[in-house]
Order: structure tokens, then sequence, then C-alpha cells
């Protein structure tokens, strides 16, 4: 008899506008797409404001602005999340293109990771003045997928209320927030800073990560995800730590692993599920499944692919699987 346990942990995300305060987001399945694009280090489709399927470069393991040159390599120039205000004021769900009456796009001028021992957050940000009085019912983050037709794909959408105003020749600090909770490394978010810091055609350096052996290493920017995604189980359920490097007591990775995307209109969220299977040969604690994948950088002066983890669940109570026995484990990462 086969049994199926899949883990579950919430990532939000919120826009911070000035004078205005927090307001949370509703994520679009395009924002689902593109983490998995990353973490398989695979291109993916995204949905553009009509509603027709582009294709995002996430294969190069960043997330900048692209161009095809004309011997076919793939290019990464620039910054490509910017938010943009709206003037409409239907619901937002997970299957909307675009703002229900789309205006300004504001410029990405400030990136940065924000850490905490409870939780890290990826910010954005955007220093702008308007040129006229502006009223707004409306924000969204979106990507902007290649340089020649600028398509832009909506990650995440929310409504105000009461509406915001924005003043002519007024400075404005307006941003967006991915909090992730403490199941999420520190590792994982520097790395997805780094896929919209810098310019593709000059890789550099970036922030520290530690890989799977406790090992520092230093994150290449932009192209910092390097795929090979895997799904390993331990047996200690001590509680996560942003600073958790690998689990804290593994036993193996799952066997015959497959990920994919869910689409939920019914409750309205995006799940991203990676799960594999295991038949123990003799009975074994599970306190706690961990999901990895390779990230590129530099040591001691060479280029290094490091085997780093993304992700820890703690187990609230150890379970036994039992030998003989299959079991299909998983790791759930819900856009709420």
């Amino acid at each position: 008899m086969r049994r199926k346990l899949l883990f579950e942990v919430s990532l939000k995300g919120c826009f911070k506008l000035d004078g205005y305060g927090i307001v949370r987001n509703k994520f679009t399945r395009n924002m689902g797409y593109l983490l998995d694009g990353l973490i398989r280090l695979a291109d993916v489709s995204l949905y553009d404001e009509g509603g027709t399927s582009r294709t995002v470069r996430t294969s190069t393991g960043h997330l900048l602005s692209w161009l095809t040159t004309a011997s076919s390599v793939i290019v990464g120039y620039g910054i490509s999340l910017l938010p943009q205000f709206g003037i409409g004021s239907n619901p937002p769900t997970v299957t909307d293109n675009n703002l229900n009456s789309a205006d300004l796009f504001l410029p990405t001028n400030y990136v940065d990771v924000i850490e905490a021992s409870d939780k890290t957050q990826f910010v954005i940000a955007s220093i702008w003045s308007p040129d006229a009085d502006k009223s707004y019912l409306e924000v969204g983050l979106k990507i902007i997928t290649d340089l020649y037709y600028a398509y832009p794909c909506l990650l995440s959408r929310t409504v105000l209320s009461p509406a915001l105003s924005r003043v002519k020749g007024t400075e404005y600090y307006d941003g967006y927030i991915l909090e992730f909770p403490s199941n999420f490394t520190r590792w994982f978010i520097r790395a997805l800073c780094s896929t919209v810091s810098g310019n593709g055609m000059r890789p550099t350096r970036g922030r520290v990560a530690k890989d799977i052996n406790n090992s520092l290493f230093v994150l290449r920017v932009p192209n910092v995800f390097a795929g090979s995604p895997d799904v390993m189980i331990g047996s200690d359920n001590t509680p996560p730590s942003p600073d958790d490097y690998n689990l804290k007591s593994p036993i193996a990775s799952l066997s015959s692993q497959a990920q994919a995307v869910e689409v939920d209109t019914t409750l309205q969220e995006v799940r991203i599920v990676r799960s594999g299977s295991i038949t123990p040969s003799s009975n074994i604690t599970l306190g706690e499944i961990g999901l990895f994948c390779n990230l590129a950088g530099f040591s001691g002066g060479s280029s290094v692919t490091a085997k780093t983890m993304l992700v820890r669940v703690a187990l609230p109570s150890p379970v036994t699987l039992n030998a003989g026995t299959t079991y299909t484990l998983g790791i759930v990462l819900k856009l709420t």
C-alpha cells in the first residue's frame, strides 16, 4: 500500500505603500510558474496582459530582462520586476492576467533582503513622483519577459480601499515584499535577490551562502540558480531556522521525484509541489524534510556549483515509516 505525506509551507506577499501601510496581495499563477522555473532551471510559460502564453527564460538562472542575440545566446540586461498602479477595483484572483484598469509603471530602483531570526523578506521598491495628481484603487507586480517585445506578465495584485492618493511633484517610496517564514533559508532569498541584480553581460559576486556541507561560498550574480532540485528526508524535528544549511539528521534523497504547479481556483491559491517516493528496508523515523537545489557561485577564485538547502520543514511529531511500505513524500510551497 502506498501512503502519501505532503508537508506545506507558505510564503506571503504584500505591497508597502508610502503613507498608506501594508496591503496583502493575491499571487497569480504566474508567480508559481516563475519560482518553479528557477528551482528546476527550466524555461516556463507565463500569461501576458492579454492572456497569451509567453516564454520566460528561467533556464538562465536569473530574472533579468533578456534578449535573444543573433547567435541565439540568451543575455540578461536589466531589472524586470516592476510595480504598477491601476484604477480598477475588481477583486483579485489567481488567474488574473492584468490589472483591472492599468495605469503607471514604477521604476524599480531598490532591491534588498531583510533578515530576522524568524523570517526573511525580499524587497523591491521604487522612489518616484507622479507628474499629475493621481488616485489609485489597485496595484500589481509585473515581470517584463523580453526586451524586444516587452511582454508584461502579472505576478501579484491587490485592491486598495480607501483609494491611494499620489500628489504631483511629491516623491514616494512604494515597495513590494515577499515574506518567507523560518522554513525558508536565507540562502534561498539571497539567491532570489541575485536573480534581479547586476547585469547578465558581466556576471559577478554577490551575497554569501552556505552549502549542504556548511561551507561558505559567494553567490553568482545574476545567473545563480543551477538546477538539480532534490527532496531529502531526515529524522530530527528540531524547529527550522533561516540559518539552516542541511537537515539535522539526514537519511536519504527520495526517488522518482517530480515537480508541478497547482492552480486552485476554488481556494484561490497557487502551490508548487515537489515529491518523490521511498520504500524503507527497515523502519525509519521521519522528523524533517528539505528541498535543495544547486546554486552557482565562487570560492577561492574559482566557479563552483553548490548543493544548497532552500526549505526545511520539521514535523510537529516524528512519524514512523514502516519497512516494505512505499511512501510518497513531498514539500508544498503555498503562495497565499
